[in-house]
């Protein structure tokens, strides 16, 4: 009985090394997003596409968590076969977060020569709470995401872009770098839209309001205020609470009227055009000025500026607009580089599967679109291809080519994996991996201690009648 105890443990600890693998703290699934071609603005030009060379190179290398990232070259041979000299408007659409440095990733090149682009800011994709984050709303149209492109300012509900607002900056001195400082006031949010940077403490009773920071945060301490001015009330306080007060401050208060046009575009400055450049300016005034809007309306007239960023960090549908001219009767070889990410799935085996998506729909605005060849030069980490919406071939050094005549009916994706297929026993502790998660081990180990009870039960069954 003692020999097989000790069987029984041993077999235990090997296989609670075997599978404390199954569980990680890493995220199950992780989204991202569509790649498209090219397309013409105008759906009526007489431009044809002769060839498009779409690679998918996996390898570069490129700082990512969740999935390989591909270096995407689509390369179109275009041709203008008309008696007239034209410049033919593209738009390139792809979805991405405005902090990702997107710009750093995209050449746009007509006959080898750099063509300079805009970068317009369309609607925000959402999508569903961590860990899943799967988009709520994936319906790409092209003529949808072409209908968000404007230069049109945003309309909104709490301010106009040329309203004269005040703002407010305060700089604060103590000689204990633990004190604290607090701005109270009251304001009516009917006829008082207020805006407040550089705090970490708020409370608020209705209209009332009072804001602090430490003294040792050393950030700029800003309200900016719209409509009706309001009154503030100082004080420093040597809690955190701010419950026991101090004279150990000092402050200056500084003022200046500023328009809320320039007042964002002078915060999108220091934030956001240091990550992309080319950027519509009204396109980037936009998507500020309407997320201070919903947050205004959310918050009863006060908001901050982190909660303005909360949404323009968010994903969204972004599209390049560039021009390309064509002499009459002329061929040119246009090409669209970037960088692409896929969709990380470890919901059903223990190794992540990853998706990348290729919108082909695009290219049905040209006058015609002949011979798509697709090459993908797979990652290291997942060089089987092991679903695909067209037929790959693959060759040596994990390559895989396909060619077409014409355009398939539906989009293009294709799915990596470290292994040939999806085996039996990958897919048993994918299941395992999405319902019991970290307690994966536990399971398993209790299910075969089970098993091995039961076991030595019914072989000590078996022995006793022997024995009669």
């Amino acid at each position: 009985m003692k020999k097989q105890s000790k069987v029984v443990l041993i077999v235990i600890f090997i296989l609670l090394i075997n599978t404390i693998t199954y569980a990680n703290s890493a995220p199950t699934y992780w989204t991202d997003y569509p790649s498209a071609g090219i397309i013409a603005v105008d759906k009526n030009t007489p431009v044809k596409i002769l060839n498009e060379n779409l690679l998918f190179d996996f390898t570069k290398d490129y700082d990512d968590s969740y999935s390989p990232s591909a270096n995407v070259t689509a390369e179109y041979e275009m041709e203008n076969p008309s008696n007239e000299s034209i410049s033919v408007q593209m738009a390139f659409p792809f979805i991405s977060r405005n902090n990702d440095n997107i710009a750093d990733d995209i050449f746009i090149t007509a006959d080898d020569e750099n063509i300079p682009y805009k970068l317009y800011m369309g609607d925000i994709v959402q999508e569903s709470g961590y860990p899943f984050r799967e988009p709520e709303n994936t319906d790409f149209n092209i003529d949808t995401i072409l209908k968000s492109i404007t230069d049109k300012k945003y309309a909104a509900n709490n301010f106009k872009g040329d309203e004269t607002g005040k703002l407010y900056k305060f700089n604060v001195t103590s000689n204990d770098d633990k004190a604290y400082f607090a701005v109270t006031f009251n304001f009516n949010p009917e006829k008082t839209k207020i805006i407040f940077n550089g705090y970490n403490y708020f409370e608020r009773d209705g209209s009332h309001i009072r804001i602090g920071s430490s003294i040792g945060e050393k950030r700029p301490m800003e309200i900016y205020v719209i409509g009706e001015d309001i009154d503030f009330d100082f004080k420093g306080y040597a809690d955190g609470r701010l419950e026991e007060e101090t004279d150990l401050i000092k402050y200056e208060t500084f003022a200046e009227e500023k328009n809320v046009e320039a007042y964002l575009m002078d915060y999108t400055d220091s934030n956001l055009k240091n990550d992309i450049s080319n950027i519509s300016n009204i396109s980037l005034y936009n998507i500020y000025a309407q997320s201070l809007d919903e947050n205004l309306d959310k918050n009863s007239g006060i908001c901050s500026e982190d909660d303005i960023m909360s949404q323009i960090r968010s994903a969204r549908i972004m599209v390049l607009i560039y021009t390309v001219d064509f002499p009459e009767n002329s061929k040119k070889n246009v090409s669209v580089r970037y960088n692409s990410k896929g969709t990380m799935d470890r919901r059903k085996t223990p190794e992540p599967q990853y998706t990348y998506d290729y919108i082909l729909n695009p290219a049905r605005n040209w006058k015609d679109f002949k011979n798509l060849n697709i090459k993908i030069i797979a990652p290291e980490e997942a060089p089987y291809i092991i679903n695909s919406s067209i037929e790959l071939k693959k060759d040596d050094n994990n390559i895989y080519t396909a060619y077409l005549e014409k355009l398939p009916e539906e989009d293009f994706f294709f799915t990596l994996y470290s292994k040939k297929k999806v085996s039996l026993s990958d897919s048993v502790q994918g299941y395992l991996n999405r319902n019991f998660g970290y307690f994966t081990p536990i399971v398993v180990v209790a299910a075969v201690l089970i098993l091995l009870l039961l076991t030595i039960r019914i072989i000590r069954s078996i022995r006793g009648r022997n024995l009669i």
